[in-house]
Parts: structure tokens; sequence; C-alpha cells
């Protein structure tokens, strides 16, 4: 009885909190904060990667197993994954009752669950090493990321309309066709062979999805600001 008494205020505050303002802007920043975060860690880890080249080898080779930098590449990967699905709280709190836009929130809170694994867990194995369950992982969890990557973008441009709706578009038909153009060359990867331009085909359909990602925030954030600058304007 008092364990749920003292559990009372608690779960209010905490309710408050999460209908609070700030709180919902603060989430839908993290999304920019991802892919910073994303971006630093691409560029730091590869440059301390001794012969690793941004054009040709792919993103997953950071972290992979006997990659030197590979404890530098899940950190900086669990935390971009952190943020992401913080904001995906973010584009739920915004949602305000539009139903294409928490499906957007719903499959990037997926999203980030089915991934936090990957680099962990289900790493891809060095260029020369041996093949393994893990490699086949590594394989499937990218697909599905890849699915609900694309889902995530295609309810946001159902979900707001005007500019942004083609811009969302626009980038399904980036992301579809640079994916079309590496999924041969990681089969490439996957047998030890020469893979030009993978790792430039991957960063250009990795870098429009966070592109989508913070153009996406600063929406939300200006209609949370419209919405909080009507409601004044009817309380006064």
């Amino acid at each position: 009885m008092a364990t749920r008494m003292r559990a009372g205020p608690w779960a209010q505050a905490v309710q408050r909190a999460w209908h609070g303002q700030k709180l919902r802007d603060l989430l839908v920043v993290s999304g920019i904060a991802a892919v910073m975060v994303y971006a630093i860690g691409d560029l730091v880890s590869g440059l301390f990667y001794d012969g690793y080249s941004f054009r040709d080898q792919a993103i997953s080779e950071l972290s992979a197993y006997g990659s030197p930098v590979r404890p530098l590449a899940v950190s900086w990967i669990a935390l971009h994954n952190l943020l992401g699905i913080a904001f995906a709280g973010g584009i739920w709190r915004s949602a305000e009752g539009n139903r294409a836009l928490r499906w957007t929130a719903g499959l990037s809170l997926a999203n980030g669950v089915v991934t936090a694994p990957l680099h962990p867990f289900f790493p891809m194995s060095s260029r020369g090493m041996e093949p393994g369950f893990n490699d086949t992982m590594h394989l499937v969890v990218t697909m599905v990321f890849g699915l609900l990557v694309f889902a995530a973008v295609a309810t946001s441009a159902v979900a707001l309309r005007g500019w942004f709706r083609l811009y969302a578009i626009a980038s399904l038909a980036v992301i579809m066709t640079f994916g079309g153009l590496t999924g041969p060359l990681m089969s490439g990867l996957a047998n030890n062979l020469p893979t030009p331009w993978l790792g430039a085909f991957e960063r250009v359909n990795a870098y429009v999805t966070f592109a989508w990602m913070v153009v996406l925030a600063l929406v939300l954030l200006r209609r949370n600001a419209d919405r909080r600058r009507s409601a004044d304007a009817g309380s006064s």
C-alpha cells in the first residue's frame, strides 16, 4: 500500500515530463544529434583504420570482426541508435493525432530496436576471414533495417503535405537507386572480391536517410513552435 502511494507522485511526475513541451522538443533534437554522432564516428573511425577506403569499403567493415577500430565503431553506432530511439519518441509526441506520423515513429522505433544488436553481436567478418553465422545474421538484419527505413520515409511522406512530401519521395527514389547499386557489390564483399564504389554508394544511401531525419526534425520543431504560439494566442 505504502509502495503504491510512493509510486503515485513518481508516476505523475513522469507523465508530466513525457507530455512536457521541452522534453518533446529535446527528443526531436535527438534525431539531429544522432546524425552528427554517426557522421563524426564514420569519419574518425575511417581515418584511424589504416588503409580503409571510404569509396570502396562498406561502413560495416569499421565494426567488423578483425577491424582495428571495432570498439570505437561499436560505441558510436550504439550511441547513434539510442539517440535514434529517442527521436522516434519525439516523432510520436509531435504527431498529435496524425496516424501516418505515428506510423513513422513506430517504424523508426522498430528500426532502432532491430538494429541495436547488429554491430555488437552480429557484425560482419573482415575481408579474408571465414564467414560465419554472424555474417548471415548481419545480412538479414541489414535487409530488415532497409525495409524499415524505406517504410518510415514513405509514411512521413503521407503524414506531411507540401514540399516535405516531395522531398521525402525524392529521398525514397535515391534510397532505392543506391540500394540497388549496393546490393550486387555486397555479394562481392561476401565472396572476398573487389568492391569498387561500395562505400560511396552505401554512404549516399545512408546520408540521404540522415538528411531526411534532420529535415523531419526541423519540420517537427517548427510545427511544435507554431502550436505553442497558437495555444498562447488562444489563452490570451
